[in-house]
């Protein structure tokens, strides 16, 4: 009998409730997870990173036959056995699904290679189906690499719950009696624009991210954290009065994760606009506020939360809850794979 399975980054205990919506009676997945995303602290850890995701993509090209249908909850384990696959040019063997896909442009030569490369993973012979979390994203991407619109899975990300468990962490002990702003996150963020934009706010803003190396700009209400990660974060997000997500390119999929765990903890959100984010998740005033990149309107939305006593926050957790879970991602997927 052959396999369904769900590749993965993460532990498994993240992703159960999407694979429990996989699986019925007559089909069951198995998760099959490897933490190959850790930390980015230079270039022989990105390099260990894009290692692992060839190995780990290696491994199921080569025992491909045992497989019935591979959804790749991490995206480069499903392209880079697609990417086997188009290079050898092997007969199909099973489904491939990509989840959460998304791609970033590079820049010169490495640029030119990089795109080069994510052609040839990008084959429609062996990959069945891809899923953004953005219409526009989808026409975007379909257009650039030639993949058919209708093998496109639209579907928002999905998270678990996490209210309950971050709250239980308390506030950071350096804002235990004063309100802060968050930006947390590595890729695709405009810090430059928030820290520039940051004056005269009525609390501090705290920026999460490994990976972003500018300064503050000498003011000392802005704190950059650069060793603060997984656990560590939670009571940062739960805690935080303000959740802001600065979007550097428009069209790129990325904070989803970081705005639905913010939806979760029932967060006033800031998000910049135009974005998938804005595109996808938040009503401009119901349960989030949408800004343009300009310190006007940044200090313009601060403002207005701070005059709504967290009504945005409460509208954001009811939202999640009712559209939001990896149940409801689980059940997009699934809808597609009994097709």
């Amino acid at each position: 009998m052959k396999k369904n399975i769900v590749l993965a980054d993460c532990e498994k205990e993240e992703i159960l409730s999407f694979v429990a919506q996989l699986s019925d009676n007559n089909m069951k997945f198995e998760i099959h997870s490897y933490l190959a995303n850790g930390g980015r602290k230079g270039i022989l850890s990105e390099a260990k990173r894009y290692s692992n995701y060839f190995y780990i993509a290696w491994k199921y090209f080569v025992h491909r036959k045992k497989y019935r249908i591979i959804v790749a909850w991490q995206q480069f384990y499903a392209l880079i056995y697609s990417f086997y696959a188009s290079l050898f040019h092997v007969e199909k063997s099973n489904m491939l699904i990509v989840g959460n896909f998304t791609y970033k442009e590079k820049r010169g030569i490495i640029g030119k290679v990089y795109k080069g490369f994510m052609k040839k993973c990008i084959n429609a012979k062996y990959l069945d189906y891809i899923h953004v979390p953005s219409n526009k994203y989808a026409d975007a991407f379909c257009h650039e690499f030639g993949f058919p619109r209708e093998n496109v899975i639209v579907a928002h990300f999905g998270i678990d719950d996490c209210y309950g468990e971050y709250k239980k962490y308390g506030r950071p002990k350096e804002y235990c009696s004063k309100p802060y702003a968050l930006a947390i996150g590595r890729s695709n963020r405009d810090y430059d624009f928030l820290i520039h934009s940051w004056n005269n706010m009525p609390m501090d803003l705290v920026i999460i991210s490994d990976t972003y190396m500018g300064g503050n700009q000498g003011k000392r209400n802005i704190i950059i954290k650069r060793d603060i990660s997984g656990e560590k974060s939670f009571p940062w997000i739960a805690y935080c009065e303000i959740m802001i997500i600065p979007i550097a390119h428009a069209n790129l999929c990325s904070g989803d994760t970081v705005l639905l765990k913010s939806m979760a903890c029932a967060r006033n959100i800031i998000v910049t606009s135009p974005s998938t984010l804005a595109e996808m998740y938040l009503n401009d005033g119901v349960n989030g506020k949408l800004i343009s990149k300009t310190e006007e309107s940044l200090k313009e939305a601060v403002k207005y939360i701070l005059s709504t006593d967290g009504q945005l926050g409460i509208n954001a957790r009811n939202l999640f809850l009712e559209n939001y879970s990896r149940v409801n991602l689980g059940k997009n997927f699934k809808k597609v794979i009994k097709g």
